[in-house]
């Protein structure tokens, strides 16, 4: 794991831009890294991307300079740890509805006697043991974070409890499932009701000294995304790898032939 930790990010100013790499390529990872982007979520709750690959997509982000979360499937110790030993920057954790949820993910990153990760010194994450390993559990567990999905009607209710967790710097709040939990499904931050929810989540997390990130979704439009700003929201997912490529060739496509 280089020293592209997600929290020099959160300590610049100016809104941080991400996407959710689905295809699984390396050389996408590269691009946009190269390209200025913050971080990308390397997907592995929806997407077919399996953990010997992961490693070499955060290669590919170490190399280019760009943050890699791991989306893992579940709140499960063994999938945060594998995928941390693969030397990502962090996890991303669907699901997350109460304080006790988010604090089995964040023992999940911690190293004894802070948490409950389970010790190998020769992974990737530690350069295969040619770090000292006590160098590394200290590096390990000041480094890595957890950002929960959050993404149902009891997250939201339990709000105010999961910004109480330490060692939690950024919380996404999940729109696609929310909305269907909270009945408004396929709706967007435009529906008063949703805008006035997500200006109050970005209030008290601010006040919490923490941040939320948000998927720019359904919409992949520049007055979409500035809308969600103006919400509150510093960290903007923009689609996934797959929608970006989508959007482009369909805009050629229709260009060429106007």
């Amino acid at each position: 794991m280089n020293d592209t930790y997600f929290g020099s990010r959160l300590a610049k100013s100016g809104i941080l831009v991400g996407t959710q790499c689905f295809t699984g390529s390396p050389a996408i990872v590269e691009i946009l890294g190269h390209s200025g982007w913050d971080w990308v979520s390397l997907d592995m709750e929806h997407a077919t991307t399996e953990f010997a690959h992961i490693e070499h997509l955060v290669r590919a982000a170490d190399c280019s300079g760009i943050v890699a979360l791991v989306r893992v499937a579940e709140n499960h110790p063994l999938l945060i740890s594998k995928a941390l030993d693969t030397g990502a920057a962090g996890v991303i954790v669907p699901h997350i509805s109460s304080r006790a949820d988010l604090e089995k993910a964040v023992a999940a990153t911690q190293y004894p006697p802070h948490g409950v990760r389970g010790a190998c010194s020769t992974t990737r994450a530690t350069t295969y043991g040619t770090e000292p390993w006590k160098e590394y559990v200290v590096r390990a567990n000041k480094g890595v974070v957890v950002v929960p999905l959050i993404e149902d009607q009891a997250g939201i209710n339990a709000f105010d409890e999961l910004l109480g967790v330490d060692n939690v710097p950024v919380y996404w709040i999940g729109i696609t499932d929310l909305t269907v939990s909270l009945g408004y499904p396929g709706a967007d931050f435009w529906h008063p009701e949703l805008a006035a929810m997500a200006k109050s989540l970005n209030q008290r997390a601010a006040a919490a000294g923490k941040e939320l990130m948000i998927a720019a979704a359904p919409h992949l439009r520049a007055d979409y995304i500035k809308h969600l700003i103006s919400l509150g929201f510093r960290l903007i997912s923009i689609g996934t790898d797959l929608s970006l490529y989508r959007q482009s060739v369909n805009n050629i496509a229709k260009e060429v032939r106007a």
